[in-house]
């Protein structure tokens, strides 16, 4: 269940950018037209879309930042609805003279405006959930200063190398530490600590006792 929620962002991800590119080729190739028809020099023409499309993209990235700031996204609002009206006009302003045309030629800017924001909620959601597990690092680390310096000082760098024994051992000297704590003390991804336990747990080498972990006594007995 964890391993789908964790690949139904990526999916959503890669589909949202697929979109995306489609949704600017298209207002790219209308803009570029309705250029033409201003008679802008057509060496420059397509700079002309870029103005327009860009700065629909820019704005959704000055909300992202001014949220993650917690100061004000009014500016930001503002330049993505300009922009993504005024891309929207030039798009129906060359479509031919009818409504499923009109209606045709309107969408490609919708469509981008929607999935640069679905990106950015995505990116600002994983952010969210990295800064509460930054917190939760630190309350739990404050929480139980006795358990952080052996720790630190047995595990601290340990990196892409961490195996189950290590994690075994951890938990058999914090056995009230969270996924989230060993993670930060062995320098690993919780995810690569939740399999890990996983593991532990299916072999027997490890068992949860309430809110504890507890190491069966014969594996005990072999850290001795």
């Amino acid at each position: 269940m964890k391993q789908i929620e964790r690949w139904i962002p990526n999916l959503t991800g890669i589909l949202t950018i697929i979109v995306l590119l489609c949704s600017f080729i298209i207002s790219f190739s209308n803009l570029r037209y309705a250029a033409e028809l201003s008679r802008i020099d057509p060496v420059l023409t397509w700079a002309w879309p870029v103005c327009i499309d860009s700065l629909l993209v820019s704005g959704s990235l000055l909300i992202l930042r001014n949220s993650l700031r917690q100061e004000s996204t009014r500016f930001g609002w503002l330049v993505l609805s300009v922009f993504t009206f005024v891309s929207i006009m030039f798009n129906v302003a060359v479509s031919p003279n009818n409504l499923l045309s009109q209606a045709s030629h309107a969408i490609p800017p919708i469509t981008l405006m929607v999935s640069v924001e679905i990106l950015l909620s995505i990116v600002r959601s994983d952010l969210s959930s990295l800064e509460k597990d930054r917190r939760e690092v630190t309350e739990v680390t404050q929480s139980k200063g006795d358990v952080t310096p052996p720790v630190t000082v047995l595990h601290q760098g340990a990196g892409k190398g961490v195996t189950a024994d290590q994690v075994l051992q951890f938990f058999r000297e914090n056995p009230s530490a969270s996924y989230v704590t060993a993670a930060a003390n062995l320098n690993i991804a919780r995810q690569t600590v939740s399999r890990h336990v996983a593991r532990l747990l299916e072999d027997g080498r490890l068992e949860k006792d309430g809110d504890q972990f507890v190491i069966p006594d014969w594996d005990a007995r072999e850290y001795a």
